[in-house]
């Protein structure tokens, strides 16, 4: 078994404007929205210092966009990082985790939209996989924000958990949790949690600077 029995993924993106944030650009133009994108992942990376004195709790970035060198220019060579690989968000998702699972430690992956993931919503995810096979974090816009897998979970029955899913619509969440219902996986939900994807949603984005 690994020294580090739990695994935190964290999905980013390359920032490049006009790449990042498109539902932000309208109202923020390209550079306003590659700001907020920044100010997330910038917010969630503070959020998930509390790995690094973790004894049992690594953390591993998959990012898309840039090259390997440029990533980790970014990131100022900080963090294990991996590339994102596959036809679509699901097929990317469904590979991290599985990686996650070929190393045996219960895996959660999570996106920089939602600022309001911390230490607390990632130990209560990992305390539910101690007896469920999945835990999701429902968002308010339909989508989810957290997904987690028990690392004795078939990596079969992972992949199927992204498949024909219409990502970016706000039934994501509803017909994932009919999978996990279809396939007799014990599911646990955790609390509805809000993404910033539109101007509307920066209310929530409390610590963020969006003036043009």
């Amino acid at each position: 078994m690994p020294s580090f029995q739990k695994l935190v993924i964290l999905f980013t993106r390359y920032p490049q404007a006009g790449k990042c944030k498109s539902r932000l650009i309208p109202a923020l133009g390209a550079e306003g929205a590659l700001k907020i994108y920044n100010q997330l992942v910038s917010h969630i990376l503070k959020q998930l210092h509390f790995i690094r004195s973790s004894t049992e709790t690594s953390l591993t970035i998959f990012c898309t966009g840039g090259s390997q060198h440029q990533i980790q220019e970014w990131l100022n060579n900080s963090y294990n990082c991996k590339e994102q690989k596959g036809k679509d968000l699901g097929e990317r998702m469904a590979g991290a985790l599985t990686w996650g699972l070929e190393t045996q430690r219960d895996t959660i992956l999570i996106g920089s939209d939602c600022p309001d993931i911390d230490k607390t919503v990632l130990q209560t995810g990992f305390q539910a996989l101690k007896n469920r096979d999945i835990v999701i974090g429902p968002a308010y816009d339909g989508g989810y924000y957290l997904i987690g897998v028990n690392a004795n979970l078939d990596p079969k029955l992972c992949k199927k958990l992204f498949v024909n899913i219409p990502w970016g619509s706000d039934t994501v969440f509803s017909e994932t949790l009919a999978l996990t219902e279809t396939l007799g996986l014990q599911t646990h939900i955790l609390d509805k949690l809000h993404d910033i994807d539109t101007e509307e949603d920066l209310h929530y984005f409390h610590h963020c600077s969006h003036t043009e």
